[in-house]
């Protein structure tokens, strides 16, 4: 697949009627020997110190007897969107270029998908932006679907410079992670936020947010840089995920 080559105009047709208002979020009923695929980029991914790690740890100490098994697939730098800045040391890795083989070769029952803030690369708000972002989380739930494997969707972590300033930012070079356009935050990251807590599909069974608490606790979660959470923000995300689930 191309990875800046959008899916054709009727399946974005197809998302567009996945979209509507959410309605207050159930919680996830766990079952017995669940074996979860986390998906996401450097922050799912966090040295296998994270925050796929830390739920881990809760639901063995709390719920030993479902025995459930989280396996991290979070690679640096990814995306579902296809897209890299000017700036970046190569193409990102793309989720769409390994998904299958993933799906191959480690039945799952469920999957933890957390993408985002790489995939609007770090540059100002635009439609074709928007939808490359729709389209792949969609893409991922149709992939899912092909193989009867239910879904919980994080929406993005935030942006957090007010915690983890960066120091001479710029509009005369182009836009990336080392230069993000200053309205990241509130023009793109938010939006994509909206898309994931309002994509609605079948094979979506949760949708969680939590870009709102590691934005509104940034000053504790965020220390070296604003993209990467700090342990305390591993464990809030942690925390978030295992509070919407039930036993």
């Amino acid at each position: 697949m191309n990875r800046r080559q959008f899916i054709h105009s009727s399946i974005f047709a197809l998302i567009a009627g996945s979209l509507a208002s959410c309605s207050e979020s159930q919680k996830f009923q766990l079952r017995k020997n669940m074996v979860i695929g986390c998906f996401g980029d450097s922050i799912t991914n966090a040295g296998g110190h994270g925050y796929v790690e830390l739920l881990q740890e809760k639901l063995n100490e709390e719920h030993p007897e479902l025995q459930i098994k989280l396996i991290n697939f979070g690679k640096s730098s990814e995306t579902v969107s296809g897209l890299t800045e000017e700036d970046h040391p190569g193409p990102r890795p793309y989720l769409f270029e390994r998904l299958d083989d993933i799906l191959a070769k480690n039945p799952i029952d469920m999957a933890l998908f957390c993408y985002g803030i790489n995939c609007g690369i770090y540059g100002p708000p635009s439609e074709e932006l928007f939808n490359s972002y729709k389209i792949g989380v969609y893409s991922f739930l149709e992939k899912l679907r092909q193989k009867n494997i239910g879904a919980i969707l994080l929406s993005p972590p935030p942006l957090a410079l007010n915690a983890a300033p960066l120091d001479h930012l710029s509009d005369s070079i182009p836009y990336g992670y080392k230069n993000p356009y200053p309205k990241y935050e509130t023009e793109v990251l938010q939006e994509f936020k909206e898309i994931v807590l309002k994509m609605e599909h079948p094979v979506s069974q949760l949708e969680i947010d939590i870009h709102t608490p590691l934005l509104e606790q940034q000053e504790n979660c965020y220390d070296q840089d604003p993209i990467h959470p700090n342990p305390k923000g591993h464990e809030l995300i942690a925390h978030t995920i295992y509070r919407n689930l039930s036993f």
